[in-house]
């Protein structure tokens, strides 16, 4: 339940113990019906207060789900007050030593004690009104006073159980509704006979109370003994399906899951924990009350560890004189918890730990303890036995390999490849602009072979193999099909799919050193798209060859995407011309936001509109390819003011609800020339009411020194309106030093293919140092894009870098995402500050 859940439900029964109460006071204020035989003796007050104190200690309670519910001798206690008192006698007895015993024995929680008192309150004035109003006898001799009795009582019941049901309703925990009447019908009748003839017994001769009294103390150890049976059978019911839950899960994450749900639920525990292994290397899962699995607490696993070493199920509370047990306990935040060892070969590989109980009974018991000691036996031999099938599925996998990989270079062979690449297309779900695969061959391997004999030949393909396992990105696959040619599957790029061919040529810019030998050796790469050029590993690798022959084919360029005009097929080309203008007014155009942070605290400030193009057709269509279609058949005005409205009307949404994002766009060649441009951009930005600084429009070094004069007339209308002007791509276009002190622009973006070198390049470390001290001593903020992991990072801060952009700090999301990517990153930075400052450690993202 939320907490205003929880305050409507406290509310609802505070309403209704008033009405309750005002009942009970009009009842005692009108005095009903007239007084007993026997009326204010100090007998009967003594004997009253007695019998009140004592039904409400020798009780016992029932839990039914998360809740506990109390039964009592009560019935006895008010039957006497009905005969042997009046109303006020009646209430006051219930409700004050029914309070007093509850606060100071119990100690409930708040709405345990408003419900309480609604229902002493309830059920005296109902057993009042009932009795005081039957046209029947209320001498104890006649059989009428006995059914007025039974009635009374009967009432007083069926009031708590309504108000009981009804509280529970409104706090959301349903009760088993059908198993307290039950229960309650044979305490009803039972104790109210017991009462009847209490006061027979009372009127007739005082000193029989002695073996009635007897009598009722055995009736209430009966009671128990009836409770106690009941729990052992519910007991080993629940051992059954631990065992049967536990036994059908076969993986070691569903093993251990399993184990900590059955554990937590069985023992009815707020928190269940399992550790596996040593204090340093071992497995530390917790699952809360939610079902979820809470891998990162911080627990005390070596005083755990030395607990469960002692052997058996250990019952640790605060109330213990133990200060290891008191330790333990602070540690985990919890009042109480049993540890109990896991055992493999009479030696302890782990523990055990249910945590608080959650029901109001509030306290494991050594029954509880009993059968968590043979869940944690049970648990144990679930492990060695989850272990055996582990030891039986590496050998399996150890032939599986053999089957899957290449024996020369111990990459994937062909047909693992195949099944991989299949996998990574299922998993994109036709999204555009995540998957490539590739083919490279060696140039010369031939030659190689031929001088230098196979053998060398072989050296050289394992030394290949390791370099491009070694050097290229984990996210990479890299599989040999035989010969001199090898194949590869990523995610796309940031800076685009040649990148994978870059990063490949790269990997050979060193000698392969053979037997004290230097070899140069370089390498042909061709590239496909999911799903633009195939939408299944076949056609993929088809594509990707012919790439790659244009690449062996080529005098200067080694890397090539497969081009449609190098295959027969170039219909794609020359229906996207027509299909773009459809695609701007009809949906097919969507945008994905990229974030944008401050490099010093990590704090996001603005996002980057990107567009996407789902065609019905062809799926989706890359930027760098319909982008040049629009500026060469005149449809990028149309095209650039729609993204303009868009971006700004979504940055309006935002402020709207209170995300203080800016927004960053990005001009063409062709949009400098647009002399219309600023008033556009000026209208919108009056529709929207956005604070122009809050927009910016990036444009490349390129574009602008397409027609410098008219493309500084735009940009300098763009600047009048209090919009922020951008740079992208700085240090790959002209980069004229003077030209930039000219020009009206705010911010810098250098360029990723300095970024991504800055860790291991001395060259581009001084490259990016010179363009940030440059851009700071022109009064320009500087913005690195491509920032892929954190070292860059931590050496852009370092260079005093302003803000960073890259996949490190986050991946374009569409607009839905990105709250729910905002909001995580936000509870991740707090959670993992809240970490380094407990530790003493203070954390700028």
């Amino acid at each position: 339940m939320s907490e205003t859940q929880q305050h409507r439900a406290l509310l609802k029964t505070v309403a209704l113990v008033t009405v309750v109460a005002a009942l009970a006071i009009w009842t005692v204020v009108t005095k009903l019906g007239v007084g007993p035989a026997e009326t204010n003796s100090k007998f009967n007050f003594g004997l009253l207060a007695i019998s009140f104190l004592l039904a409400e200690l020798l009780t016992f309670d029932i839990e039914l789900r998360r809740e506990a519910v109390t039964f009592t001798l009560i019935e006895v206690p008010i039957t006497m007050a009905l005969f042997f008192g009046g109303p006020r006698e009646l209430i006051v007895g219930r409700v004050v030593i029914g309070m007093a015993v509850q606060v100071l024995r119990i100690r409930p929680p708040i709405r345990k004690i408003v419900l309480n008192l609604g229902c002493f309150l309830g059920e005296a004035t109902a057993a009042v009104l009932v009795f005081q109003l039957l046209p029947f006898s209320h001498d104890v001799h006649r059989p009428s006073s006995w059914l007025a009795a039974l009635a009374a009582n009967g009432a007083a019941n069926a009031t708590s159980f309504i108000m009981v049901s009804l509280a529970m309703r409104w706090h959301g925990a349903p009760l088993d509704l059908g198993r307290m009447l039950e229960i309650g019908g044979v305490t009803w009748l039972t104790n109210t006979s017991l009462a009847v003839l209490a006061v027979i017994v009372i009127r007739t001769d005082r000193i029989a109370m002695i073996p009635l009294g007897i009598v009722a103390v055995l009736l209430m150890l009966a009671y128990r003994g009836f409770t106690s049976l009941s729990r052992r059978h519910a007991s080993l019911s629940l051992l059954y399906e631990f065992t049967h839950v536990v036994s059908g899960s076969k993986q070691p994450d569903d093993l251990l899951h399993a184990m900590l749900s059955e554990a937590r639920r069985l023992l009815r525990a707020r928190e269940a924990v399992i550790v596996i292994g040593s204090v340093d290397g071992g497995l530390v899962r917790t699952i809360d009350m939610a079902g979820q699995i809470q891998p990162e607490r911080v627990l005390p696993i070596a005083a755990l560890r030395l607990e469960a070493g002692k052997g058996g199920a250990i019952i640790m509370r605060k109330s213990d004189q133990n200060p290891a047990h008191r330790e333990i306990l602070a540690a985990l935040r919890a009042n109480e918890c049993i540890v109990a060892p896991l055992v493999e070969h009479n030696v302890v590989i782990g523990v055990l730990v249910v945590i608080d109980h959650e029901s109001d009974v509030g306290r494991f018991d050594a029954d509880d303890g009993r059968l968590f000691e043979t869940l944690a036996l049970h648990a144990s031999v679930a492990l060695e036995n989850g272990r055996l099938i582990e030891r039986l599925h590496e050998q399996a996998g150890e032939r599986e390999h053999e089957a899957l990989h290449d024996a020369l270079t111990g990459l994937p062979n062909r047909p693992n490849f195949t099944a991989e690449l299949t996998r990574a297309i299922a998993a994109t779900n036709g999204r555009s602009g995540e998957l490539c695969a590739a083919l490279l061959d060696l140039d010369h391997f031939k030659e190689v072979n031929d001088t230098l004999g196979h053998h060398h030949g072989d050296l050289l393909l394992r030394a290949v193999a390791h370099r491009l396992s070694s050097d290229l990105p984990a996210s990479m696959m890299i599989a040999r099909f035989g010969g001199d040619e090898f194949a590869l599957f990523a995610p796309i790029f940031k800076e685009g799919p040649a990148h994978l061919g870059r990063l490949v040529q790269q990997a050979f810019e060193q000698p392969f050193i053979l037997d004290g030998l230097a070899i140069e050796m370089g390498a042909s790469v061709g590239i496909s798209l999911y799903p633009e050029h195939g939408q299944d590993p076949s056609t993929l690798l088809k594509r990707a060859d012919v790439a790659m022959y244009d690449a062996k084919s080529s005098s200067s360029d080694r890397i090539k995407v497969y081009q449609p005009s190098s295959d027969v097929n170039t219909t794609r080309r020359l229906g996207l011309a027509n299909d773009l203008r459809r695609a701007i007014g009809n949906g097919e155009l969507s945008f994905h936001y990229q974030p944008k942070a401050h490099a010093f605290d990590g704090t996001v400030y603005a996002t980057e509109a990107l567009v996407r193009w789902n065609h019905p057709l062809y799926g989706m269509v890359p930027p760098d390819e319909f982008v040049p279609l629009a500026e060469r058949t005149g449809l990028i005005q149309p095209f650039t003011h729609f993204v303009i409205e868009h971006g700004l009307r979504t940055a309006q949404r935002w402020h709207e609800d209170g995300l203080d994002l800016g927004i960053a766009m990005n001009l063409s060649t062709r949009n400098l020339l647009d002399v219309s441009l600023p008033d556009r951009v000026g209208k919108l930005l009056s529709e929207t009411a956005l604070v122009p600084e809050r927009v910016t429009f990036e444009v490349t070094e390129t574009s602008m020194m397409a027609e410098p004069t008219k493309a500084l007339r735009t940009l300098q209308g763009l600047v009048d309106l209090g919009v922020q002007l951008s740079i992208d791509d700085f240090g790959t276009g002209h980069s004229s030093l003077a030209y930039l002190q000219q020009l009206p622009v705010h911010e810098v973006k250098i360029d990723r293919t300095f970024i991504s070198k800055l860790t291991s390049n001395q060259a581009s470390r001084a490259i990016v140092g010179s363009v940030i001290h440059l851009a700071h001593s022109l009064g320009l903020t500087v913005v690195a894009e491509g920032v892929e992991d954190e070292a860059t990072w931590n050496a852009l801060q370092q260079l005093g870098c302003d803000a960073i952009q890259g996949y490190f700090l986050g991946r374009p999301v569409p607009e839905n995402g990105l709250r729910l990517w905002l909001d995580a990153r936000e509870t991740a930075r707090r959670e993992a500050s809240a970490v380094l400052v407990h530790a003493g450690i203070s954390a700028n993202r």
